[in-house]
């Protein structure tokens, strides 16, 4: 039997929305597409909006991607709901902003609404190896569907940041800082990480890796042409690829460390059945 593959890749070298477009059905298509989604069913887009950024600044996952997978769930009777929590209180001006300044009105002219339930939630996690209780924001309880839709970057504390660590957005900004304090080494942080996937479970990872960010990510880098978009089941299998495109190992990454640690991941990016471009 053949194997389904873990990682998808197609060359997508600008955000065009018909080329965005066209990428994404093709790199979705190994996993079935979207033939999932149901008339009606509610699907939320977790973004990574970490602050209010030009899209051009390769800050945020970019509005084209997010307005081409709106289009294509809105076509299938679904209801899309945009959201992420930026660093800052979890309120309708921080967020307003980040969302404006970010590009996603595109987004909204697509059909798409985004999140203003700025409500928080509490989680128990017996699972957990770290977050056995966090916060969260509550919009992504009303979902029936997460879709993780991240940035690829470089970043200062975790060496890399594409799915695994988008789901920190899921926290809501100003408890960011309590978590940092909360787990400060570095592997308990990381495996908090990989807790909020595990709790979460995103039914599909998508990587805007068309142009990513070099250097002192998640914000201060430099925007770095990459000319892709993955998709991934596993988050882990998604940044495992992602790694292995910047250069790096599972060594590197915190995250695919403790996520190979937990059984979650192989340890190599060798490893991965990965089809496409």
């Amino acid at each position: 039997m053949e194997r389904k593959p873990d990682v998808a890749l197609k060359r997508c070298q600008s955000y065009h929305l018909e080329e965005v477009r066209a990428a994404l059905v093709e790199v979705l298509a190994p996993f079935g597409g979207l033939s999932w989604a149901r008339p009606g069913m509610r699907v939320a887009l977790k973004a990574n909006l970490l602050t209010g950024a030009h899209p051009d600044a390769a800050v945020t996952t970019h509005p084209a991607v997010l307005t081409a997978l709106t289009e294509l769930l809105i076509e299938r009777g679904a209801e899309v709901v945009i959201g992420d929590s930026p660093g800052g209180p979890f309120t309708s001006a921080i967020v307003g902003r980040a969302y404006a300044l970010s590009g996603l009105a595109q987004c909204e002219a697509a059909g798409a609404r985004l999140n203003r339930n700025f409500a928080q939630a509490e989680a128990r996690f017996d699972a957990a190896v770290s977050a056995k209780s966090f916060s969260y924001t509550a919009y992504l309880d009303e979902a029936d569907v997460i879709l993780n839709v991240c940035k690829l970057k470089t970043h200062g504390m975790m060496g890399m940041t594409a799915a695994v660590k988008n789901l920190f957005g899921a926290v809501p900004g100003t408890v960011k800082p309590e978590y940092h304090y909360r787990f400060p080494e570095q592997r308990a942080f990381a495996n908090m990480l990989v807790d909020l996937n595990e709790y979460f479970r995103p039914r599909l990872n998508i990587v805007d890796a068309v142009v990513g960010m070099e250097g002192n990510g998640p914000a201060r880098g430099k925007p770095r042409a990459i000319g892709c978009l993955l998709a991934a089941e596993s988050p882990y299998a998604a940044d495992l690829a992602c790694a292995s495109i910047l250069g790096l190992t599972a060594d590197d990454v915190p995250t695919l460390r403790v996520a190979a640690g937990r059984g979650l991941a192989p340890d190599d990016a060798a490893a991965l059945a990965v089809v496409g471009d």
